[in-house]
């Protein structure tokens, strides 16, 4: 089959926006990282064509050149995942006969445990509902973070009817489109309802979080208002609304939680994902220890 890399990458781009329902944001990361494969390909004037590039020999020619040129292990990991995925693609719609990624090793990557908070930390979080609109709006931002552990993504894309009041759920999609229930604390309902009253426009499929224009606030803004927040309670460097994320599961499998109901209530595809918050705290592992070794008292 005579077609160009350049042809390929976009309709796969295509697939993963239309029939994987991939971001935005995680389809310009496939974007890069193919387009400098694509360069890599034509700056040494090799043939263009799928068949003739999507071999093995030109695949780790690619991966050498990273490592050569001193690339991060992690960016290195991230570009060779983007071919693999590619080299998938290609074998299922009939561009190559055989995938010539599935010889290719991904380099061992140090996996930093999560950020988060101490319960402490998160009980200053937030003390009380707060009666203003914006303050009130941050709140609740905050609030469904740690109380439900949802993406920024996610929250971005909460809609007023996204909240069911009455069962205490929130309705979310996250990776791949992807629906799931979600829990919310008392606390968040209390403060989404005072946000309710305050809101200028109670339609259901109108956004949830608005600035001051009335408009879906951003991201950048979301981010912003949790590294504010977070600020107050933590000198940690990372102030992320991941950082509440982790800190809401780290806090479930401190008090016992089962793995697998984290694994649902975060929406991982694997539980592999999940196992990172396996990890004890200091102040929890010498409080099974004391409860459960004999001499532990003495």
């Amino acid at each position: 089959m005579n077609t160009k890399l350049s042809v390929v990458i976009d309709d796969f781009l295509e697939y993963l926006r239309k029939e994987k329902a991939f971001s935005m944001h995680t389809v310009f990361a496939y974007k890069r990282d193919l387009f400098q494969f694509a360069a890599f390909i034509e700056e040494r004037n090799l043939p263009e064509n799928i068949h003739d590039v999507m071999k093995k020999t030109v695949l780790r020619s690619f991966i050498f050149n990273l490592s050569n040129c001193r690339a991060k292990t992690r960016t290195i990991a991230r570009k060779l995942a983007a071919l693999k995925s590619f080299s998938r693609y290609c074998l299922k719609k009939g561009y190559i006969a055989v995938n010539p990624s599935k010889v290719l090793s991904s380099p061992k990557l140090d996996k930093p445990l999560p950020v988060f908070l101490t319960q402490s930390q998160a009980e200053k979080l937030n003390v009380t509902v707060p009666e203003d609109n914006e303050n009130l709006r941050d709140f609740t931002i905050v609030e469904f973070f740690y109380g439900s552990g949802i993406r920024l993504s996610e929250l971005h894309g909460l809609d007023i009817g996204s909240v069911d009041e009455r069962h205490g759920v929130v309705r979310v999609f996250g990776k791949g489109r992807k629906e799931r229930i979600v829990p919310l604390t008392s606390v968040a309902l209390e403060a989404f309802k005072k946000y309710l009253q305050v809101h200028s426009n109670a339609d259901p499929d109108k956004p949830l979080f608005i600035n001051k224009k009335g408009e879906r606030i951003s991201r950048r803004q979301i981010e912003r208002i949790v590294e504010k927040r977070l600020s107050r309670v933590s000198a940690q460097k990372k102030r992320s609304p991941h950082v509440l994320r982790h800190s809401f599961a780290t806090h479930l499998m401190d008090g016992g939680a089962d793995i697998r109901a984290v694994k649902e209530l975060l929406g991982h595809a694997s539980l592999n994902t999940t196992q990172i918050y396996t990890h004890v705290s200091r102040e929890q592992l010498l409080k099974i220890y004391k409860q459960a070794h004999p001499r532990a008292q003495e």
